[in-house]
């Protein structure tokens, strides 16, 4: 009997504590949801592939034919192309079909198509690969003028210097963002809350400081922690794993410190909804896997839908993501990934001006 009532005890505290229940029961059914849709994609038939048929001829009108079976295909001009893989990066790569193509297949005479790539974006390269080499098999067994031999397919790098990328240049990074994000936001809420459970926060309201400045400091101190830990994670994946690190130092520490300013930011913003100390941690962790999985920590972006690539840009991590694999896999610099780092700039100041307001110290 003394167990059941034990067991039945817990059980009545849990039913009253709403926010418990929220965590134990509502929170793991909308991160499962949110992980299966992001990584669900929208399939091999939502690969963008820009094409720029400058030929006109049977050979590339049954090679777009072919493509459009399995990915998504648009006709349109170089300069828009380009654009598409370079500045809009929501192309992985885009097709030119050379004037003449069909013509010097008609006579025999090998012709080369020109691939424009953006490397970071790798796995969605990999299948456009793949599917060029398909459609290139389909097109010889339909009896096309057109075979292997007379291909060649040369790739250019629009938005870097490489050709191919690793999965170091997502992980690092990635995993790197998300353990800053935890030792920032984890710090800084049981810092504050411990203070206020021992009275520290009252003993330091009498000196005639504002609470502002108090969180300030608080923030200094967790943002000089966030800036070390970012740096030595970053740089110790470029000596063990050769992780490039971008052609600027310059860019390299505006990038590190704009995303740990973000995230500390955030993460003052976060500790304000904090109620007690036995919510930290599954409020904590419930942020850090949402924000995590949709901001591209854990796999690339360009993995999600476009509507939830468009969503993960409410949160730091999208943007610190976007200006990491700039700097790490494009190779660009400060010009480059200044937009990052400004919106960065800007989601720090606008999260931590409504944490000082939320707070209650």
């Amino acid at each position: 009997m003394t167990i059941l009532a034990v067991a039945a005890k817990d059980l009545l505290l849990l039913w009253r504590d709403r926010g418990a229940l929220l965590f134990v029961l509502i929170v793991p059914i909308a991160v499962v949801g949110i992980v299966a849709t992001s990584l669900s994609g929208s399939g091999a038939s939502g690969v963008l592939l820009p094409v720029v048929n400058e030929d006109g001829g049977p050979v590339a009108e049954t090679l777009i034919e072919l493509l459009s079976e399995r990915i998504r295909v648009v006709e349109v001009d170089r300069a828009r192309a380009e654009a598409m893989v370079s500045r809009e990066t929501n192309a992985a790569a885009a097709l030119v079909f050379p004037a003449q193509l069909s013509k010097r297949y008609l006579g025999g005479r090998p012709s080369q198509l020109v691939l424009l790539t953006d490397p970071a974006k790798g796995n969605e390269l990999s299948v456009i690969r793949a599917y060029l080499m398909v459609v290139e098999r389909e097109a010889a067994a339909l009896a096309d003028p057109f075979s292997e031999e007379l291909l060649e397919l040369e790739e250019r790098n629009l938005t870097g210097s490489r050709l191919s990328t690793t999965s170091v240049e997502q992980n690092v990074p990635g995993f790197s963002v998300m353990f800053v994000l935890m030792a920032v936001l984890f710090g800084l809420a049981f810092a504050i809350q411990d203070e206020k459970d021992q009275g520290t926060i009252q003993r330091l309201r009498i000196a005639p400081s504002p609470a502002w400045q108090i969180l300030a400091g608080k923030l200094l101190a967790r943002f000089a922690v966030g800036v070390v830990q970012l740096t030595i994670l970053l740089g110790f994946g470029h000596l063990a794993f050769a992780l490039p690190l971008g052609p600027s130092p310059a860019a390299l520490l505006a990038v590190v410190l704009a995303i740990v300013f973000g995230l500390t930011g955030f993460s003052l913003l976060i500790s304000a909804f904090v109620g007690s100390r036995e919510q930290i941690i599954p409020l904590g962790l419930t942020v850090v896997m949402l924000v995590c999985s949709l901001g591209g920590c854990w796999w690339p972006l360009f993995y999600e839908p476009a509507w939830l690539q468009n969503a993960a840009h409410l949160m730091p991590t999208a943007w610190a993501m976007d200006a990491l694999t700039n700097l790490v896999s494009r190779g660009r610099g400060l010009q480059e990934v200044a937009p990052q780092i400004g919106a960065l700039m800007a989601y720090g100041t606008l999260c931590a001006a409504l944490g000082v307001r939320l707070h209650r110290l």
